[in-house]
């Protein structure tokens, strides 16, 4: 599982480029500015068909260009060869797998499944429940198959009952979308539980190996209701303070994931040093439960892991990634920063003004 190659044209300041990848290491090498982190979001952006840098589509669209254009190869656990295309140009974007468009970005992310480590990653801890969301929801959708049709089916019916809500709806009108609220919420609270239940040991081994001087570090999943209620109690109690606001304020769409030192929120009692080892451990804790359901890895993505830890946590990180079996896509400014020599087959490429070449050595 990985990608074998990537073909990029017109992707902010890379003009044209085209690499192929090694199944173990790959480094990208160049000083700040040159393209680096651009060829990590390109390859980003071929599986996600988004970037994880900006949230406007237009503006990764090289200056001067009218549209992009990212191709790859990925393989799957039987080594089958894959092609994936995304074009874009400033008001469309059109997507291929396998020679035919893909109709949900859904199918991309189970093609293409990857974990994204960069300079930014302590949003997870530091950023509003929304981050959190989405990393456990990342996990459960890859390991539990109802989970998707669960979420498709319980955000119709909360556009519905949100709609309903703005238009001041009666109560018994509002309360048409419930019972499908109720039961979509129920079946993704529960596989969140249990996808839970398989992460957290994990999670704990990683995170001792990673912050040896953090002791007694806990996690407190919130559903997105109070725990002494059912969510059809929470929401039958809530429905005047809905009426009043004009949406739904609790269900799944709320829930979070906290972790607790002290009684207190980790995030507010350790050092971004810290956070961003934890962010680490929460990522390899992650692919390491995906590669244990689906019998094969996960992608990393990483961002200048050389200023994000100190020597002895990003070898640490470097070791656990080599266990795992994954492919790594890592960025850095110097090539010295980063000990490759644990990785029998690597490639390393230089950029330089949106120029990339590959090393020899």
């Amino acid at each position: 599982m990985g990608l074998t190659k990537i073909a990029i044209s017109d992707f902010r300041n890379i003009a044209t480029a085209e690499l192929s990848f090694s199944p173990q290491l790959n480094l990208i090498a160049g000083c700040n500015g040159a393209g680096k982190t651009s060829l990590l979001e390109a390859v980003y952006f071929l599986g996600r068909a988004q970037s994880f840098r900006t949230t406007h589509p237009s503006s990764v669209i090289r200056e001067g260009a009218e549209g992009l254009l990212v191709t790859g190869q990925v393989t799957d656990r039987y080594s089958t060869a894959i092609p994936v295309g995304i074009q874009r140009d400033k008001t469309s974007i059109r997507v291929k797998m396998a020679g035919r468009p893909v109709q949900q970005l859904a199918e991309l992310v189970v093609c293409f499944p990857f974990q994204l480590l960069t300079p930014d990653s302590h949003q997870l801890l530091e950023g509003g429940p929304r981050y959190r969301r989405r990393f456990l929801d990342w996990g459960v959708f890859h390991v539990e198959p109802a989970f998707f049709p669960a979420w498709q089916r319980y955000s119709r019916a909360l556009r519905q009952r949100n709609a309903a809500l703005k238009a001041r709806a009666l109560p018994q009108e509002i309360r048409l979308w419930d019972t499908e609220l109720i039961a979509a919420a129920q079946i993704l609270d529960q596989q969140r539980r249990d996808y839970l239940h398989n992460l957290l040991p994990v999670l704990g081994r990683y995170a001792t190996g990673l912050l040896v001087d953090i002791v007694g570090l806990g996690w407190e999943y919130r559903p997105g209701w109070p725990r002494k209620s059912t969510f059809a109690e929470a929401l039958e109690e809530g429905i005047e303070g809905d009426r009043r606001q004009g949406f739904t304020r609790i269900g799944p769409h709320r829930a979070d994931l906290i972790p607790i030192l002290d009684g207190q929120p980790a995030q507010e009692r350790i050092s971004r040093g810290q956070q961003k080892q934890l962010v680490a451990a929460l990522m390899l804790a992650q692919a390491h439960v995906y590669q244990t359901h689906q019998g094969r890895p996960c992608i990393f993505l990483v961002d200048d892991l050389a200023s994000e830890l100190d020597d002895e946590h990003r070898n640490c990180v470097l070791q656990h990634l080599r266990s795992l079996g994954a492919q790594v896509i890592m960025t850095a400014i110097e090539e010295e920063a980063i000990d490759g020599s644990i990785w029998p087959e690597q490639r390393r490429f230089h950029v330089e003004h949106g120029r990339v070449e590959e090393v020899i050595y």
